[in-house]
């Protein structure tokens, strides 16, 4: 088998290794952090036959990968949906369905070798037509997720089981895209007959058995699926439970067996009996304006809002420290963080009189109300309030619009009926992400469709590479522009998101890309 020694590369949440061959993936050990692990390794002595029951903030807003607009959608699609690669909890892309995955010498083309007679949940063949459909649908203009395939110019069959894929050049977020969303593989009979708006058609471990709106989804075995050990529990239901307490009581009367906490509950699962499990991640909470709507259009209007905001007291009053504060929306782990710039606290330091001035300087004196859109979820909603409450201190008063997370979304990048939108990043787990969902002229999240010229420049730098040493001098550069000329995205510390288990769960983990590890999940015999 070939291998792609090439596709060593670093990137957030520890090291983001590409391996090129394999089998299935393989499960990471649990390693400690201060106080608690990042997984719980398996215990052999686990029910085949057991069901387990999980409690999470966000539901499926729709089956249809393409259509999601949240990215925590994932956790609901990865017991029915595989994608060509898979990302672990330590970060590392290993292959999936995609068996190799091998980069031109140039970087201009990514080759992908696939598993071979496998078949989706209809009966429908996986082969390169399959995954030519499912990757030109993704990057279609109709698919809300096309940003994470913006570098992919053309998908070419090579043989039955062969695809290359040829990029643009940025070739850097590719591979954990394709282990993400945009690498989720349908069937292309479900989606041309409009089936997945409803129902997943898929390959997966599991096939959902029965869907409640909004409310659960239940899943039972996939026959014959090609890697049993993702199959340890026979059945499995997922809750959608928003509110924070909600699924701590649910954890704690055994209604569900493992659930996502915040940090800041984590001595309270273990007091509870639970066992929390917790990993610094690629996420972070951000603020964000629409520079089509003034003053936001303003880079200095912009600055005093970052010295308005204290990260620290955030960090510690919401997240018990858990919350790294930093102006840099990626973490200390990533080839797109800048040493150099560090936390970045020194540029824009808490300072809400110096704030005031800058407004004043620009000709600001009068209030400035406004509205923000944000999630419906216990802590992203008090994160608001605290951001509602300092912005307030410098004369910019926050109307609260508390949604479920694709209405969110909706209502600030879609409609553009707020002018504000306060919330915790999603997407892929790569620096890249930051320019092309966020930043790019043409991106979801840039309201007002501003063009960075400097940011664009070394953005695509850092992405034109896999090589981790390579990419870190251009998000350098990257990161003094951004200070520079403060952007639209305003970000305010990088999450260590955690989860709980109850005593009877193994074969668990909390992933750098902020998401539980539920793949292979057990639950002991009673």
């Amino acid at each position: 088998m070939k291998q792609a020694s090439r596709l060593i590369a670093a990137t957030v949440g520890g090291s983001l290794l590409l391996a090129g061959c394999g089998e299935a993936p393989e499960e990471s050990s649990a390693s400690d952090t201060e106080d608690f692990g990042m997984a719980i390794e398996l215990d052999e002595n686990y029910d085949p036959n057991g069901h387990f029951d999980w409690g999470y903030t966000s539901f499926a807003s729709t089956w249809d990968p393409i259509k999601s607009i949240n990215g925590s959608d994932q956790n609901f699609y990865e017991p029915v949906y595989d994608r060509l690669l898979f990302e672990d909890v330590d970060g590392v892309i290993h292959p999936m369905l995609a068996e190799e995955f091998t980069p031109s010498d140039d970087g201009k083309t990514l080759t992908l070798k696939l598993r071979e007679n496998l078949k989706f949940s209809d009966g429908a063949a996986f082969n390169a037509e399959a995954v030519k459909f499912n990757l030109d649908r993704a990057r279609g203009e109709e698919s809300k997720i096309n940003g994470e395939l913006y570098q992919v110019e053309d998908v070419e069959i090579v043989d039955e089981y062969t695809v290359d894929v040829h990029l643009s050049g940025s070739i850097g977020s590719l591979p954990v895209a394709l282990a993400n969303r945009a690498g989720i593989m349908v069937s292309p009979e479900a989606a041309k007959a409009g089936l997945l708006d409803t129902e997943p058609v898929g390959i997966g471990p599991y096939v959902t058995s029965e869907i409640v709106p909004g409310s659960n989804a239940s899943y039972e075995k996939t026959p014959d699926y090609w890697d049993p050990d993702a199959q340890r529990v026979a059945t499995m239901t997922y809750y959608y439970m928003v509110e924070d307490q909600t699924r701590i009581n649910a954890l704690k009367s055994g209604e569900v067996d493992g659930a996502r906490i915040n940090p800041d509950e984590m001595d309270v699962a273990a007091d509870g009996g639970a066992t929390p499990i917790v990993q610094p991640s690629s996420l972070f909470l951000y603020f964000m304006v629409s520079t089509a709507i003034e003053p936001f259009d303003n880079p200095e209007v912009r600055r005093a809002i970052n010295m308005a905001i204290d990260r620290e007291a955030i960090s510690q009053g919401m997240y018990d420290g858990y919350c790294t504060p930093q102006i840099q929306p990626f973490p200390e782990s990533s080839p797109g963080y800048s040493e150099k710039l560090g936390d970045g606290l020194d540029e824009f330091p808490y300072d809400p009189e110096a704030a005031k001035q800058i407004l004043e300087e620009e000709g600001i004196t009068e209030p400035i109300d406004i509205a923000t859109a944000a999630p419906n979820v216990t802590i992203y909603t008090k994160f608001a309030e605290v951001i509602q409450d300092q912005l307030g201190e410098i004369g910019i008063n926050i109307e609260i619009h508390a949604l479920p997370p694709a209405e969110q979304v909706q209502e600030f990048a879609i409609d553009k009926v707020t002018e504000t939108f306060t919330s915790v990043s999603t997407g892929i787990n790569d620096p890249d992400v930051v320019n092309s969902r966020y930043v790019a002229p043409d991106s979801l999240f840039n309201a007002g469709s501003t063009e960075y010229p400097d940011l664009q420049k070394y953005g695509i730098e850092g992405a034109s590479t896999l090589d981790p040493t390579e990419r870190k001098p251009a998000y350098e550069k990257y990161m003094d522009a951004w200070v520079e000329s403060p952007p639209h995205l305003i970000p305010v510390c990088t999450i260590h998101m955690a989860s709980a288990y109850n005593s009877n769960v193994s074969g668990v983990g909390q992933k750098a890309n902020g998401y539980p590890d539920l793949r292979g999940v057990a639950v002991a015999k009673e």
